[in-house]
Parts: structure tokens; C-alpha cells; sequence
């Protein structure tokens, strides 16, 4: 039975009952686990000195809130969780929607999952110009590997293997955390995901851990190296997006 974590404020009692309410009817397949979300805006960490704030306004052009520290947190400690327990889970934030019949045949589908998928994206892919390039049929869905990155966190197939990665690829904290994830080819966990998407957002929740509503002035110098920044990532992007393409295009000929 796949364990299901739900990452969780200890105040936000609403959304731990909107959650619970969805996962009610899947009850058969799964077990559900409140993992205890670390609020970065009212409480410091020991986890928050791996946070390099120059290079954060060096290479994103400004700081980390204390909100986005707080999400960081806590999916890295659910990545030592998984890695403890060694096994794969499920990782949910608290404002997931589930589409209850594709995510039960999801779960249904895991046992004959392949170990190339070490870490799947259950939600929409908010990317712009991003391609999904089909890989197999599992189900009703299909699995898919994203040229970029989806940019959130809203739920997640997680196996012991990735979150190594993704740990290993944290030493050091300058990005938000959905965008540490997102680069595969500094990480190494390929990025799938799954078209359509089986788990979406409520947006009438307010965001507990995550962004927050702020808008930076940026000096020149600031400008460049974040422009030099982006350069450097895309072109590693699509270097790896072409090692991808032509190993599939040789394994399938």
C-alpha cells in the first residue's frame, strides 16, 4: 500500500480536512500521513543555513522569501523521509484537487511502474512553451517527458532514488524548491510527468508556505548576471532534452 504525505501547516486545519475529505474515497489503496509543513514566515530552521542569499540575488535577482524557505524545507525533509523509509510515496501539498478516478487508477498502475520514472509530475505542467513529448500509456493517462520544467509542487510520484537526488542537488539553497526540482539536467531526475494531469489546486486557498506577493527593483549588475544565469541554464536544457531525444530515438529503432 503506496503511503500518501500531505504537507500541512499545524494552523491550516482547513485544508487538512479539504484534503482528507478527497482522499476519503481512496482509503482501499492508500495510507495517508500528515507531514508536518515547517512555516518559514513565523519560525526559523536549522535547515535554513544550507539558504546562500548572494547567490540567490546573484543568480535569481533577488531573495528567497521566508515562505518559499518554508516550502523548501519541507519537501526536503520529505525527501529524507522517503529515502528513510525506502520506499516509494506520493508528496501532496494541502491545496491539491484530485481527480478521483484517474488518481485511483494511478495508484492501481504503481506496482508496474518502471524504474525509469523516478520521480512523476501528478499536475499541470505551468510552464510556458514547454513540449511534452509522449512516452507510454499507463492507464487512461499518458506519461510524458516535459522540456521543461512544471513549476509547482502540488503533488508528486516520489521514489528513494530521486529524492537522493533531489537532497544531493540542495546542499546549497538559492532557488525555490519547485525550481530546484525542475532542473533535470542538474539533478538528474528526468522530468515526467502525466497528460492529463490527475491532481490540480484548489486557488480559492490561500498559500500558506509558498510565494509571496513581492516585486524587486533590480540594479544593472543584477540584470546581467541573471541574464547570463538564464542563458547558461537553457542551453544545458536543451542539451540534456537532446540526449534524451536521441536515446529514445535509437532505443525505439
Amino acid at each position: 500500500m503506496v503511503k500518501i504525505y500531505v504537507i500541512n501547516l499545524a494552523r491550516a486545519t482547513e485544508r487538512w480536512r479539504h484534503i482528507c475529505g478527497q482522499l476519503k474515497g481512496i482509503s482501499n489503496y492508500v495510507e495517508v500521513r500528515r507531514f508536518e509543513a515547517v512555516d518559514g514566515r513565523t519560525n526559523s530552521h536549522p535547515l535554513f543555513a544550507k539558504y546562500d542569499d548572494v547567490t540567490s540575488k546573484r543568480w535569481k535577482g533577488s531573495s528567497l522569501s521566508k515562505g518559499q524557505l518554508g516550502c523548501f524545507a519541507s519537501h526536503y525533509l520529505l525527501w529524507q523521509e522517503c529515502l528513510q523509509i525506502n520506499e516509494p510515496v506520493i508528496v501532496l501539498e494541502d491545496d491539491a484537487v484530485l481527480e478521483q478516478d484517474q488518481f485511483r487508477e494511478f495508484l492501481e498502475q504503481i506496482p508496474s511502474l518502471s524504474a525509469r520514472y523516478e520521480c512523476l509530475r501528478l499536475f499541470r505542467n505551468h510552464s510556458k512553451h514547454h513540449q511534452a513529448w509522449p512516452v507510454e500509456s499507463l492507464g487512461s493517462v499518458q506519461i510524458v517527458k516535459y522540456t521543461k520544467g512544471p513549476m509547482r509542487g502540488t503533488g508528486y510520484y516520489l521514489t528513494p532514488l530521486a529524492a537522493q537526488k533531489f537532497l544531493d542537488a540542495s546542499r546549497l539553497w538559492f532557488l525555490p524548491v519547485d525550481m530546484t526540482m525542475d532542473r533535470f539536467w542538474k539533478n538528474k531526475v528526468e522530468c515526467y510527468g502525466v497528460v492529463p494531469p490527475i491532481v490540480t489546486n484548489e486557488t480559492a486557498l490561500e498559500s500558506t508556505i509558498g510565494y509571496d506577493p513581492r516585486r524587486y527593483k533590480r540594479k544593472i549588475g543584477v540584470k546581467i548576471f541573471r541574464e547570463l544565469f538564464a542563458i547558461r541554464e537553457l542551453v544545458a536544457k536543451h542539451w540534456s532534452n537532446s540526449a534524451f531525444w536521441i536515446s529514445s530515438f535509437f532505443q525505439k529503432y
